[in-house]
């Protein structure tokens, strides 16, 4: 979860959030062998895949979450995990799994980012799993909110990939069904533009991410059905029958 979208109180993770974890968690484990792990978690965020790989994949030896926007008098810390630590300054250290999460989309020069934390942060022979929201279409105000510069195809977070010094091992998008909803709200906003307001310079918004409140019986049908639809648009993809879907992503070894 974006930090701009932390809520103070206490709060349930949205579905979304949840199976998004458990579809890159499984893409990593099929993949990144090993034992002993260092991971970075570039732009962390609240730290929520972090904890979810530090408690969840025994490979994960230590999982460090870097943000620049956390607050200097308050870096997040979980006195329960002792795997997982936050900082505001970019570790020194060289790890074995890279990670930005829906990082490059906030920044004007995404490939100067790839690039810096690819040659700062991950060793040789590496891995780099990256994600960004997908279809430039679909750019709303859930997107300006959020400090968003850019949506990406495919095509366009592989290119990225191909002016670094990474190779490509798989790649998909995911949360298929939730392009319609999406789609959706992006005619709403067309027929009906918003009227520009100070929420997108906000020190906190809300989404939908730290607002769900709908429910065990509801939370628990949500997360199953995107867990589904995770498992069959990765699935279609190995067999070259890719599905378009609300994020991209690509998984990729550093040479």
């Amino acid at each position: 979860m974006d930090l701009r979208e932390l809520p103070s109180r206490a709060f349930a993770r949205h579905p979304w959030e949840t199976a998004r974890a458990k579809f890159f968690l499984r893409l990593l484990r099929d993949h990144v062998k090993g034992e002993a792990l260092s991971i970075l978690d570039f732009g962390s965020g609240d730290g929520f895949f972090a904890r979810t790989l530090a408690q969840t994949w025994p490979a994960a030896a230590k999982v460090v979450c870097f943000d620049p926007a956390y607050p200097p008098e308050r870096v997040p810390s979980d006195a329960q995990e002792a795997k997982v630590s936050y900082t505001r300054e970019k570790p020194r250290a060289l790890c074995d799994v890279l990670l930005l999460l829906d990082v490059l989309e906030h920044d004007a020069n995404d490939q100067a980012t790839l690039h810096e934390a690819l040659s700062t942060c991950l060793r040789p022979g590496g891995w780099l799993l990256m994600s960004a929201p997908a279809h430039a279409m679909l750019f709303t105000h859930h997107d300006e909110l959020l400090g968003h510069k850019r949506r990406y195809s495919s095509a366009a977070l592989r290119a990225l990939a191909d002016n670094e010094d990474v190779v490509p091992v798989e790649q998909g998008q995911l949360f298929a069904s939730l392009l319609v909803p999406r789609a959706l709200t992006k005619l709403t906003e067309t027929v009906r533009p918003r009227i520009p307001d100070a929420a997108a310079t906000a020190a906190h918004v809300d989404t939908s991410a730290g607002t769900w409140n709908h429910g065990r019986l509801l939370t628990r049908t949500a997360e199953a059905a995107l867990n589904l639809d995770g498992r069959m648009t990765r699935a279609l993809g190995r067999l070259r029958l890719p599905v378009p879907g609300l994020s991209t992503w690509l998984l990729a070894r550093k040479q």
